[in-house]
């Protein structure tokens, strides 16, 4: 790119979409309380689960470091096409931000499921007019020399790189799982619950980031009494976050990970979550999305990578309270991973995508 397309060009494009996306965060302004009321059906979350994610999930500023970061990690082409998840509708703003940082041409899919967010970002930036926009785009088409920036399953990816022309790039971000390591010898248990309750609760456990694994070393017992906890935790966020509507096959998902919980180990529900205890695995079983969380006991460092090791490609983000030897051997596992603290997991800082792992 050009002089004409040069940092501080691509620092004022970030900052435009992110002063759109404060439209959206604000409860009074016209575009918010459109978001708020088309949100809930668009995405089956309850409102209050729309508006955690418009108050406190929703990205509408930036450090000067994480901005270079993201920056870096942008890129360069001619056009950009984004095609965009439904799973967590946030997720709109970092994936244009990274297209309008790298491109000065930006074409943008909505996801049939949810089409709320891309269109009223798009209305909030020609509002601005500020000579920052993006074109919403039904179809891909991307040129030789352009970038696909696709975000979904994993049958999508393999869909859009089996279709798009030669020469084109196509950069994918799919499926993940958040995993949580707490340490009953460094951490304090009922704190390490209440934080890991309210990383499990945005987007009602959909987005990449979401954890569904947590890995506890202490005893039985500690193991047990965390578990509970957490149990608990989850319930008094429930009174004042209500869980949206489950898709049949996470209502499937859960009935086969319960009664399989209710023989192998212990299971505890309430009205809108699941936590399943382990006190010996021999193995992971991954609950559904919609709010479950396995708990699993190591009880020797040994049993992190015996356990970890077959999800390693998996994980998004490893989640911990605390600097131990543990959270280290799972990074050094998870490769590429991203290291946040509990309570941060499903805040990344905007310095790239939320997922750092890029999927060939």
């Amino acid at each position: 790119m050009s002089g004409a397309f040069s940092f501080e060009e691509r620092e004022r494009r970030v900052h435009s979409i992110l002063a759109a996306a404060r439209r959206l965060a604000d409860s009074r302004d016209p575009l918010g309380q459109e978001a708020r009321r088309a949100l809930p059906a668009a995405t089956g979350l309850s409102e209050a689960g729309v508006e955690l994610g418009l108050s406190a999930h929703l990205e509408t500023s930036v450090s000067p470091d994480a901005l270079a970061q993201l920056i870096a990690r942008a890129g360069s082409a001619p056009s950009v096409h984004v095609v965009l998840s439904a799973n967590v509708f946030v997720g709109a703003v970092r994936a244009i931000a990274l297209a309008l940082a790298a491109a000065p041409s930006v074409f943008v899919r909505a996801s049939r499921r949810e089409e709320v967010m891309a269109p009223l970002l798009h209305r909030a930036l020609r509002e601005a007019d500020r000579g920052v926009d993006f074109e919403m785009a039904s179809t891909l088409e991307p040129r030789p020399g352009d970038e696909v920036h696709v975000y979904g399953r994993r049958e999508t990816i393999d869909a859009i790189r089996a279709s798009v022309p030669q020469g084109v790039r196509v950069r994918a971000h799919g499926p993940g799982i958040g995993v949580a390591i707490v340490d009953a010898q460094r951490d304090v248990m009922p704190r390490a619950a209440a934080l890991l309750a309210g990383d499990i609760v945005p987007f009602d456990q959909r987005g990449c980031l979401s954890p569904r694994l947590a890995l506890v070393a202490g005893s039985a017992d500690e193991v047990d009494a965390f578990g509970l906890r957490l149990a608990e935790a989850l319930e008094q966020r429930q009174q004042v976050i209500p869980r949206g509507v489950l898709g049949e096959e996470e209502r499937h998902e859960l009935t086969r990970y319960r009664d399989t919980m209710q023989a192998i180990g212990k299971y505890h529900a309430g009205s809108s979550f699941s936590v399943g205890i382990d006190l010996a695995p021999r193995g992971i079983l991954l609950p559904p999305t919609g709010r479950n969380i396995h708990v699993a006991r190591l009880e020797f460092q040994g049993d992190l990578t015996r356990l970890l090791g077959p999800l390693r490609a998996a994980i998004t983000c490893v989640g911990h309270m605390s600097a131990s030897p543990l959270a280290a051997l799972a990074m050094t596992l998870a490769r590429g991973a991203r290291g946040l603290p509990l309570g941060l997991m499903q805040r990344p800082p905007l310095d790239g995508p939320v997922d750092l792992r890029e999927m060939v």
